[in-house]
């Protein structure tokens, strides 16, 4: 599928940026009567333009006058080719220049430069407007590489060549990838009779089609595609880089709104911070401050955010640079957008750039080196880093389309290639977290085992509770399941340990150890609670714990409840006989207490235990042993 053709008009108000559409394509972009008696276009227009293609080719005319710059940085969003108006009879204007400006922060890098309104100079006046216009473009943009058309959208002068530069611009328009995850930000919604609510946008990735499952973000709520429409012609599916009306099943329009943006597929979140790469441009007048409240504005949304740069410093006029944006409502971002930056008062334009990041953690600036990688690396390379950059936690493969920016048939590939990335399940981890898991399950437990030298073992659940803020369960199960085959842990039951570590007892507590086992074993099967024994063998109750824990985990002790314990030939001398009271017929209780000459407050839990362990079943009549 061959992706549409988006043209955006720019330019000071009154510089016949409407007229000129109208000359191109016969469309009327004023939409509001207030727009049209006044001559002023306060909103957003749209055009379809014929390019000699079956590709959907479209324009949109956005305002011009300072009072509706945001309109107009709506419209910029998915702009291919920049059309920047300029009146012949009055050359480059303030609007000119910050439109310009914002093209070149949004990195469109393709244009046209019209000239407008020509019949109304002299070849002599023109060529000097032509060459205000050529240094303007090199103040802002850097080169003066874009071609220049003279016309009059009145008289119809020069507007065939225009149409033939239009043609070329749009065949050097590069492909977007279909096979991507859908995404189309709003800049109008309306009710429609018959058709319910209705989105219109450009769709930046992805394809969406008729009957398609879709969600509006950042509110969450999901939907149908009922309808689609390109420039009024009824689609059965659209593709990225067209001007597109969606018909919603069950949303009402005060849900949908311009700053919204509509979504298909998996891995889609809003995000409330953003890792990034800044410019201010050497035409802006003031600098950008740390911790300064800025408007942003991505795609046709406009947030409040608040500036943290990596120096902690200012970042000048004529500089670029790392910084963090904490947004004050969540925003639907994908590494790689493209985002203007206004003050927030006076509104003027200070700088923009591209997300490198979305969520960093508050240890970001270590990442920088990552992002740099993410942002101008091949997609290999872009993966590798956005794959560290994510550390012990790793990327879910429904992330990586996000996380690199890179649309999904490409990262999938990378993701598949090897190299520095391994798979646990559906996740991708950098290899070196792998081995930086190892290390920490290592050194947890040699720190553990030094803390407490009298137990053998550590409990497994302690070990991935204590390493869980830096590493995901899957990538610990899996560096102790590679330390394990390699000798260098034994996993014992639910508790684990280095192979090298046996339990460090003192002469003392070798005599305890005995006292322990003596005093229970001559106790039988009505032993002292733990706070007895504590007082019996002479120490406390820390220290009798981790010997209570030793001996069960040499097989010595059998614990019943938290307060019993017996000895092992006690155990299996109640089995024996519990069995042998069991085995032919349903005992109650009372049979057993006759043989065992027990109070129930040692014969119940005794029966219970014999229960989970499998020698005996309840039944309505009483217990019954189980074959074994």
């Amino acid at each position: 599928m061959r992706s549409g053709v988006v043209f955006g008009t720019a330019g000071h108000v009154d510089h016949g940026k409407t007229a000129l559409v109208r000359a191109l394509t016969g469309v009327e972009t004023d939409r509001w009567a207030e727009e049209r008696e006044r001559g002023l276009t306060i909103d957003l227009g749209f055009a379809p333009v014929d390019t000699g293609t079956d590709v959907d080719t479209g324009i949109v005319d956005v305002p011009g006058h300072e009072d509706f710059v945001k309109n107009m940085l709506a419209g910029s969003t998915g702009i291919d080719v920049l059309l920047l108006v300029i009146a012949a009879d009055e050359g480059p204007m303030p609007q000119t220049r910050e439109h310009l400006l914002v093209s070149r922060l949004l990195g469109i890098d393709s244009g046209l430069v019209i000239l407008n309104k020509v019949d109304r100079v002299d070849d002599d006046w023109l060529d000097l407007v032509r060459e205000a216009t050529r240094e303007e473009m090199e103040r802002t943009l850097g080169h003066a590489d874009w071609p220049v058309y003279a016309v009059s959208a009145t008289s119809g002068e020069g507007i065939p060549e225009l149409r033939q530069g239009l043609e070329e611009a749009a065949a050097g328009v590069r492909n977007r990838e279909a096979n991507d995850l859908f995404r189309m930000p709003v800049d109008r919604a309306f009710s429609v009779s018959g058709a319910g609510t209705v989105v219109t946008g450009t769709t930046w990735s992805g394809r969406v089609a008729v009957g398609d499952r879709v969600v509006l973000l950042p509110g969450g709520q999901g939907t149908r595609v009922r309808g689609l429409q390109v420039h009024g012609a009824h689609r059965q599916e659209v593709g990225p880089g067209s001007r597109c009306a969606v018909a919603l099943v069950g949303v009402d329009a005060g849900d949908a709104d311009r700053g919204n943006v509509l979504v298909g597929g998996d891995g889609w979140r809003t995000s409330s911070r953003l890792g990034a790469w800044a410019e201010i441009p050497g035409t802006v007048r003031r600098e950008l401050e740390h911790g300064q409240r800025v408007r942003l504005f991505l795609g046709t949304e406009e947030v409040m955010a608040r500036v943290r740069t990596l120096g902690r410093g200012p970042l000048l006029p004529g500089h670029s640079g790392w910084i963090a944006l904490d947004c004050e409502r969540p925003v639907v971002a994908r590494v790689r957008d493209r985002f203007v930056l206004r003050f927030y008062s006076p509104v003027t334009t200070i700088g923009g750039g591209a997300v490198a990041a979305l969520d960093p953690a508050r240890g970001w600036r270590e990442q920088v080196a990552n992002w740099h990688e993410v942002l101008h690396g091949p997609a290999p390379v872009a993966l590798a880093a956005a794959v560290r950059a994510a550390g012990g936690i790793g990327l879910a493969d429904e992330d990586l389309p996000l996380a690199t920016g890179l649309p999904s048939v490409i990262v999938d590939e990378a993701s598949r290639a090897g190299g520095d990335i391994i798979r646990i399940g559906e996740v991708c981890y950098a290899a070196e977290q792998l081995r930086a898991t190892r290390l920490a399950v290592l050194s947890y437990l040699t720190e553990a085992h030094e803390r407490r030298r009298r137990a053998t073992t550590e409990p497994l659940e302690s070990v991935r509770a204590g390493l869980s803020v830096r590493f995901s369960p899957a990538l610990i199960q899996a560096a102790i399941r590679e330390l394990e085959d390699e000798s260098e842990v034994e996993v014992v039951g639910p508790g684990i340990r280095r192979s090298d570590h046996s339990a460090g007892l003192t002469d003392d507590e070798e005599r305890v150890i005995r006292d322990i086992v003596r005093t229970l074993a001559e106790a039988g099967l009505a032993p002292p609670t733990p706070a007895e024994l504590s007082k019996a063998v002479g120490v406390g109750r820390e220290v009798l714990n981790d010997l209570l824990r030793l001996l069960i985990e040499r097989g010595e002790l059998l614990q019943i409840t938290p307060e019993i314990f017996l000895t092992a030939g006690v155990e299996e001398e109640a089995r024996r006989v519990i069995r042998e009271v069991a085995a032919t017929s349903p005992a109650s209780p009372g049979d057993f207490r006759k043989q065992l000459n027990l109070s129930r407050k040692y014969l119940i839990p005794l029966l219970e235990y014999m229960d989970r362990t499998g020698v005996t079943r309840r039944t309505p009549e009483g217990r019954l042993a189980t074959r074994r």
